[in-house]
């Protein structure tokens, strides 16, 4: 996989999570019932994960 192949996968990972987090925050603003069952920190987890492997990837890419 080509280094810029590589980023543009880890963007859009990214992105999907982004966008599964404000659809999991929209969800708990519309239901009152609505009980958090840990997905919330699961995404967020991974996004920052994923957050800092592009900025390690695009920092090593400065050198």
């Amino acid at each position: 996989m080509s280094r810029l192949h590589y980023f543009f996968h880890l963007s859009a990972q990214r992105d999907d999570i982004e966008a599964r987090l404000l659809a999991q925050e929209y969800r708990m603003l519309l239901l009152e019932d609505h009980v958090d069952d840990g997905t919330s920190s699961e995404l967020q987890s991974k996004c920052t994960e994923l957050s800092r492997e592009i900025y390690s990837y695009r920092h090593r890419r400065h050198r």
